[in-house]
């Protein structure tokens, strides 16, 4: 019975924390002028496929820490807003799995034909189909790093309303999702800028899943 009550600020905090190291070790590609310099970044990250299917565990822990935190807050005033995040951010993992999904999957496989191959067709055919399907999977991420800070504004707000948890986490939420919603807004889908919308968002959830686990043992 004791260990029931910590199953979501856990599934929280490892959630957020396995994305912060994924993020951390993944290579940057947003300096790379186009697709065969990606691909050879891709083909030279031995880890490449570890790293995203880290992002690809995460994603269900953190969704089921967040599950917990809208069941801390059930019938107090900061309900409505904590269960809309919830609704949003489970719109914002989805839309983050697509991406994470493609690049872990059709980029590492596409990555490997590019630097298999001899100089010619079957090599650029695989820069060819990288650059036409990546477009896709950088505005997903677009919207998954808009939802995601949306998400974290509305458990913000919530956590402000419900006085359940400190009230200075509500505040940082409501900082850290909309800081995370004017970088997906206003930078482009390739630059790190843009990709930066997740960096805030998923500390808050690390620093919420912490609150949570410290109420939860006390």
């Amino acid at each position: 019975m004791f260990v029931r009550p910590l199953i979501y600020p856990l599934s929280l905090l490892v959630g957020a924390l396995l994305a912060v190291v994924a993020g951390l070790l993944h290579p940057d590609l947003s300096g790379d002028p186009g697709g065969a310099a990606q691909l050879t970044t891709i083909a030279q990250c031995g880890a490449w496929r570890t790293i995203h299917g880290t992002f690809l565990v995460s994603f269900p822990l953190a969704l089921t820490g967040l599950v917990g935190l809208a069941r801390v807050h059930a019938g107090n005033p900061g309900e409505s807003a904590v269960r809309a995040g919830l609704i949003v951010g489970t719109f914002a993992y989805g839309a983050w799995t697509v991406t994470v999904a493609f690049m872990g999957g059709a980029g590492a496989s596409l990555a490997h034909s590019f630097t298999v191959a001899d100089p010619g067709m079957t090599a650029t055919r695989a820069v060819f189909l990288f650059d036409m399907i990546h477009p896709f999977a950088l505005a997903t991420q677009r919207a998954a790093g808009f939802a995601l800070g949306l998400s974290t504004c509305l458990f913000g707000w919530g956590v402000s309303d419900g006085k359940v948890l400190p009230r200075w986490l509500g505040t940082g939420g409501l900082a850290a999702g909309v800081v995370a919603m004017a970088l997906a807004l206003a930078f482009r889908e390739d630059t790190k800028a843009d990709q930066a919308a997740f960096v805030l968002p998923v500390v808050w959830q690390v620093v919420a899943g912490g609150v949570m686990l410290r109420a939860a043992r006390g």
